[in-house]
């Protein structure tokens, strides 16, 4: 239901990808520029003081010809991933430039979730009108609306997925270097396998936070969270099939498309997993308490298993007060034709008085 519904409500919606987009390149641009003036000069002292340019330049060979399409990702990434590995011995010579840049990195990143994050909230609210009544409200607007809202959100879920982000990240790069040097291309599906169930597992765990948070306004941000995990606890089985899906279909579109659109695809595919996501957690949120929603302007979806609507219920109970009142009915007739007969035949009537 979840993955399903959400397609639906997506292209029933699809404008606010593209003002999704607006934000997303925003946010891009200003966690870019902040990241330039403070990595570019480190960058420069590492190069400096290490060897680590001639492998960065056969990096950036393989990925140039990638994007000419002269070879694909995965012939290049027999030259990259040992290029890489050299290069990160190489930089250790510098391990205190290393360490100051690995920190410039994690802030940089952690601007740039916190800037891409400060729309969750109002995309959540949107998705939600057009599910509970089928209105739609502005994108700008209601990030004007939801401004304070939109900021703790941000910042709260950066609290807690930052953390969980850094440890993917060194989990992936102890992963790649132990894997690649033993069974070579062989570690890419593994990786990416586990890449899938991993930003599934963390979407799920986040799951019902921003649907608690728009339906209990009175409580506080991790409250919301914490209580929030009650529902996904019950639903974790469809709510993380849901997501695995998502996930991989992403994966699978940038890898067919990345390239033969110039990375033009990307643009389009991070807002669309963010309107996804949004959808399957407040469908999940719909159905954990057997709410009805809008998909379109036509077409309403109830949560409720058909055995367990109300409405049928009653049918049933209608159903067998129609059975025992045509029970009743013929018992009645069997007596009247009885006492007519006994009127008619007597003698049948003195008969059945001697039995």
């Amino acid at each position: 239901m979840e993955f399903k519904n959400s397609i639906s409500i997506l292209f029933s919606n699809i404008g606010y990808v593209f003002k999704l987009i607006v934000w997303i390149l925003i946010s891009a641009l200003i966690s870019a520029g902040i990241g330039a003036a403070i990595i570019i000069p480190v960058w420069k002292t590492i190069a400096a003081t290490t060897n680590v340019m001639p492998y960065v330049d056969a990096i950036g060979q393989s990925l140039t010809s990638v994007w000419k399409g002269g070879i694909n990702l995965r012939v290049a990434a027999e030259d990259i991933v040992p290029n890489a590995i050299a290069g990160l011995k190489a930089m250790s010579a510098n391990a205190g430039a290393v360490t100051g840049l690995a920190f410039e990195i994690a802030f940089v990143y952690a601007l740039y979730c916190f800037l891409r994050g400060l729309c969750f909230y109002s995309l959540a609210d949107i998705v939600n009108q057009i599910m509970a009544s089928n209105m739609r409200q502005g994108f700008a607007s209601s990030m004007a609306a939801n401004f304070k809202k939109n900021v703790t959100f941000s910042l709260c879920r950066l609290s807690i997925g930052l953390p969980i982000d850094i440890a993917y990240a060194l989990i992936m790069v102890a992963a790649a270097l132990g894997l690649f040097t033993k069974i070579g291309l062989i570690a890419v599906p593994i990786l990416l396998i586990f890449s899938v169930v991993f930003f599934s597992l963390r979407a799920v765990l986040f799951g019902g936070w921003l649907p608690r948070a728009l339906y209990h306004p009175e409580e506080r941000i991790y409250t919301a969270f914490t209580r929030s995990l009650v529902y996904v606890k019950h639903n974790f089985t469809d709510l993380f099939k849901a997501y695995a899906i998502i996930f991989s279909l992403m994966y699978i579109l940038n890898y067919l498309c990345a390239a033969p659109t110039g990375g033009i695809v990307l643009i389009v595919l991070i807002p669309t997993h963010y309107f996804l996501l949004r959808a399957v957690e407040l469908i999940g949120y719909y159905k954990a308490k057997g709410m009805s929603f809008y998909l379109d302007g036509s077409t309403v979806v109830n949560t409720v298993d058909y055995g367990f609507r109300p409405d049928n219920q009653r049918e049933d109970d209608y159903f067998e007060l129609d059975k025992n009142a045509d029970e009743a009915f013929d018992a009645r007739e069997e007596q009247t034709e009885e006492s007519v007969d006994r009127d008619i035949n007597p003698e049948n009537a003195a008969e059945d008085d001697n039995e």
